[in-house]
């Protein structure tokens, strides 16, 4: 076998390196923006779009793109139909790259007025697969008429396949977090199951957590924690009697006293888990007030973890909106009027703002709160 040339040792160096960056990425959209940036500098091309196929709706969807400044990547239409791009459609079956150029004699019509309408003059199309499977075009485009040359092409397709491990990874790490994610939220229900609340309030609660958290945009690997935390704020009850639970009517000063251990009581199961450790300082401030009248620690405004003020305004808004044995619920909107009353006091405002933007998203008139819950769960 003879030495690789110097220029083929950079090349299979750049890849590694591209490789490398890719397997950092914290989720698969950032992944697939670092994969578009990557083949974009490697190839010298003007931008890159990659799209993830829709195979049962028969479209390619935009999931990430970049352009190269001063250049700005713009697509015109979030959908399209693979059917209306023969050449498209024959990269995804076959697994075969495409070059289109713009004005050559066997440029693709679709092909090229894609390309007049982007005001690109080149374009080099690959697969993404997964398990085998199509996942994604990769289009890289390029205002120069060009035909990208064939040591590009294959450095671009092993970029792809390394690509395609990353994303059949991150899709795993998806799948087990959304069975760790069921177990303790079956955990939970287990546990509210001596208390007077809906079998699945903690997982109601975590679904709303998640969308007040997106609204207000916390990072997703902290708003996992707060949906994990959110499913286990009140694990404590399992160390307060059933009697006190379930009472019908208000509790005496005794048993409230004791009812407000369980989020102590929750921290303190949590803790020597060390999975758990982050969700630890959550659960323990979940019944925490915005002005330092809540338990167990008497915490005010921003000393109360923000996970524990998302999950309280939360779960209030939960209860208000159930019937419980001594009252029955409020109407969505009447629940929203006393979240905004209570603004300040007992929430944190931004929290209590981003609650009622996410009720509100949907309308509050004539739907019920499964549906409000359904929001939290959209992408």
């Amino acid at each position: 076998m003879r030495p690789l040339a110097a220029h083929e040792l950079d090349s299979a160096l750049h890849v590694i390196e591209a490789a490398q960056a890719l397997a950092r990425g914290d989720d698969l959209a950032e992944m697939l923006a670092g994969l578009a940036r990557q083949l974009t500098e490697f190839t010298d091309a003007t931008a890159c779009l990659i799209s993830v196929v829709d195979a049962p709706r028969g479209v390619i969807r935009n999931r990430a793109g970049y352009a190269r400044p001063p250049h700005r990547w713009a697509p015109g239409a979030t959908e399209h139909t693979i059917a209306d791009y023969p050449r498209t459609k024959a990269v995804i079956d076959t697994g075969r790259p495409y070059v289109c150029v713009r004005g050559a004699p066997d440029a693709d019509p679709s092909e090229a007025r894609w390309l007049r309408r982007l005001g690109y003059a080149s374009v080099l199309m690959l697969r993404l697969a997964v398990d085998d499977e199509p996942y994604a075009v990769i289009e890289l485009y390029d205002e120069r008429a060009r035909r990208f040359a064939g040591g590009e092409v294959r450095l671009c397709q092993a970029l792809a396949a390394e690509a395609g491990l990353m994303v059949a990874r991150a899709q795993m790490a998806e799948r087990l977090e959304e069975a760790y994610i069921a177990t303790l939220g079956a955990l939970a229900a287990a546990l509210e199951a001596k208390d007077a609340y809906t079998n699945d309030h903690a997982s109601q609660i975590a679904d709303l957590a998640g969308a007040v958290c997106d609204h207000l945009g916390i990072p997703p690997s902290d708003t996992r924690i707060v949906r994990l935390g959110a499913l286990l704020h009140d694990i404590g009850k399992i160390g307060i009697p059933e009697e006190i639970l379930r009472k019908p009517g208000p509790l005496s000063d005794d048993e409230m006293r004791r009812m407000q251990e369980h989020p102590d009581i929750g921290a303190r199961i949590l803790e020597p888990v060390p999975y758990f450790a982050d969700m630890v300082p959550l659960v323990r401030s979940s019944h925490e007030r915005f002005d330092g009248r809540g338990y167990p620690d008497g915490l005010t405004g921003g000393d109360i973890p923000l996970g524990s003020r998302v999950i309280a305004v939360c779960d209030a808004f939960h209860a208000m909106t159930e019937d419980r044995v001594y009252r029955k619920a409020l109407s969505l909107e009447g629940a929203v009027m006393e979240i905004e009353r209570c603004s300040g006091t007992q929430f944190d405002p931004a929290c209590a703002a981003a609650l009622i933007a996410v009720v509100r998203s949907a309308g509050t008139d004539g739907i019920g709160r499964d549906r409000v819950v359904r929001i939290a769960q959209q992408p």
